[in-house]
């Protein structure tokens, strides 16, 4: 059985937070996940570990063809902890993908876009919910 693992691509405004892995290059923070371990538990566990922050929430998911891995798309905190992962070297937020990735672009372009796609639906929502409405004064007799 694969090993699951579970990545995060998280925000900060139009940022968004890359590690630099002292053994590759530029990456999403993520990684396995323990034994017993939800998805969710794994890719906040990791993403403390490895960038320092909080990932304050987590607002969807990008599909991806490995079905033992999951994507999550949330919102990054600020730095609560400054020991970070001995495997990590950096911790960087970009508004485009830096040229050094441990994985081919178009992997990262892809999940990228599907982020940015995610969290603009995400706010849409958001500020539907705070539009008035006529509904909000109809009150029950």
């Amino acid at each position: 059985m694969a090993e699951r693992f579970a990545y995060v691509i998280a925000f900060r405004g139009d940022a968004f937070l890359m590690v630099r892995n002292k053994r590759r290059a530029w990456e999403m923070p993520g990684g396995r996940l323990l034994e017993g371990e939800s998805y969710e538990d794994g890719a906040r566990r990791e993403f403390l570990e490895e960038t320092g922050a909080h990932l304050t929430e987590i607002v969807g998911e990008i599909d991806i063809d490995r079905e033992e891995g999951r994507v999550f798309v949330g919102f990054a905190g600020g730095m609560t902890r400054r020991e970070l992962s001995s495997e990590i070297s950096e911790v960087r937020e970009f508004t485009e993908l830096p040229d050094d990735l441990s994985f081919p672009q178009v992997e990262y372009e892809r999940m990228l876009a599907g982020a940015k796609s995610v969290v603009e639906t995400f706010k849409k929502k958001k500020s539907i919910g705070r539009i008035a409405s006529p509904l909000n004064n109809i009150r029950s007799e």
